[in-house]
């Protein structure tokens, strides 16, 4: 137990370093730097080399015991910084999800809603039409492809990643019948280790990106006191931004291919289907899983 306690010590404290401590002390030595040069001073180099000369030499009379407290209070410093970007990141993560007040949500979901429905619609009036050539065909693939650059269902928020997760709720519903509000943690119990650990791998991609990008948040705030962190916090955003696309777009597929593989291991489990019956799901056997699943609710 001891040589237990000992590890999770160092993980924990390998954690602190990597999450809090190292990024708080980068953004304290920028607001450092932010707090001397201001505006009057943004970009001049040389006050900005004078300045820390002047802070180092001044550090450096204090006496021990006041370095080690200052040293100390630098790390708390730097560990608050990191627990606040770490709650930021909770609003960050609300925002691309779409998770917007009605009033606000309403204009850019229409939009995108629209612009959807006005690709998907010439794309069905191609298909129907008779004497299909290759040039058709061809403007078929462009609308599909626009289409799901848009979204992969009637987009229902007003940004990518939030349709992106919608998408898979409405795939599971229109093709197994199943309301993963209710069917998602059954199903999460029955499936394969390897599977789990594949979806969490990249949903922990997306809880980094949306860390990222409430450190952009931060530098972005900071721009305020001293323009030159507003371009790290354009980088970091743009950086975040990306990531968390891609994150996103791949634990969502995943969660999609999981269905599709092992969705019938849950109807066997609940007892909807026997062991002998094999292929994906029917909707009709999603919607008794649904109804097992919802309880009456």
């Amino acid at each position: 137990m001891t040589t237990f306690f000992g590890e999770l010590a160092k993980k924990l404290a390998e954690r602190w370093v990597s999450l809090l401590a190292i990024p708080g002390l980068l953004f304290l030595t920028v607001l450092l730097v932010g707090a001397r040069l201001r505006w009057a001073h943004a970009v001049d180099v040389g006050y900005a080399l004078d300045s820390l000369d002047k802070l180092v030499a001044d550090i450096g009379r204090w006496p021990s015991a006041r370095k080690t407290l200052g040293v100390a209070g630098l790390l708390l410093a730097a560990a608050a910084v990191g627990l606040a970007a770490g709650g930021l990141a909770a609003g960050v993560r609300l925002i691309w999800l779409g998770r917007w007040p009605t009033p606000l949500a309403r204009w850019p979901s229409t939009v995108r809603r629209n612009r959807w429905d006005a690709l998907v619609d010439q794309r069905f009036e191609l298909e129907k039409a008779d004497g299909r050539t290759d040039e058709m065909q061809s403007v078929i693939d462009d609308l599909a492809a626009r289409a799901n650059r848009i979204a992969l269902a009637r987009p229902a928020r007003p940004t990518w990643i939030g349709d992106r997760f919608t998408a898979v709720e409405s795939i599971g519903h229109e093709r197994y019948g199943l309301d993963l509000t209710f069917v998602w943690p059954a199903f999460w119990l029955v499936a394969p280790d390897h599977v789990r650990s594949e979806i969490e791998a990249a949903g922990g991609q997306f809880a980094d990106a949306t860390v990222r990008g409430a450190w952009a948040s931060l530098y972005g705030l900071l721009a305020l006191l001293w323009p030159p962190s507003g371009a790290v916090a354009v980088v970091l955003g743009v950086a975040a931004w990306r990531r968390g696309r891609s994150s996103a777009a791949a634990q969502s597929r995943l969660a999609e291919v999981a269905l599709d593989l092992h969705g019938r291991d849950l109807a066997t489990t609940l007892g909807v289907s026997s062991e002998e019956t094999t292929g994906p799901l029917t909707p009709e056997e999603g919607a008794a899983i649904t109804r097992i699943c919802r309880k009456g609710r």
